[in-house]
């Protein structure tokens, strides 16, 4: 997903420390973007939970900040998410329940642990787009 869509030179960046208090303010800049790239309510609820959950994995794998960025690509909105991986590892995989939810509310989405850094990419599509591929 990193190559297919670039996140744009208006992209919004967040870093914030690994507990869920956090999480409200990164839900609300995802439903700002997705609000952007045109999502009608359910759509930008989606987003937000998908968001939410990959968040939730990137904080069970690290002690260090977590940083998210959104960006908005025609009817497309994006997300992408890193952090350090513990010096033991990180999780890099969702729970079962966890992964379900991500599963029925993103078009797209990928976890991934690669030198030590736990990433996400998330997608989701205004469906009138989806419609049409």
């Amino acid at each position: 997903m990193n190559e297919m869509m670039p996140l744009g030179a208006e992209s919004v960046t967040l870093t914030f420390p690994p507990y869920s208090e956090y999480l409200r303010t990164v839900r609300l800049v995802a439903a700002d973007a997705a609000g952007r790239a045109g999502l009608d309510l359910d759509e930008v609820e989606d987003f937000r939970i998908a968001v939410d959950e990959l968040c939730h994995l990137l904080m069970s794998g690290t002690d260090h900040s977590v940083t998210v960025s959104f960006g908005v690509s025609g009817a497309c909105v994006l997300a992408r998410g890193t952090a350090p991986a513990r010096s033991h590892g990180g999780v890099v995989e969702l729970p079962p329940l966890p992964l379900a939810i991500v599963r029925s509310v993103a078009d797209y989405f990928e976890t991934c642990l690669d030198e030590g850094e736990l990433t996400f990419s998330v997608m989701k599509r205004h469906w009138a787009l989806a419609v049409q591929r």
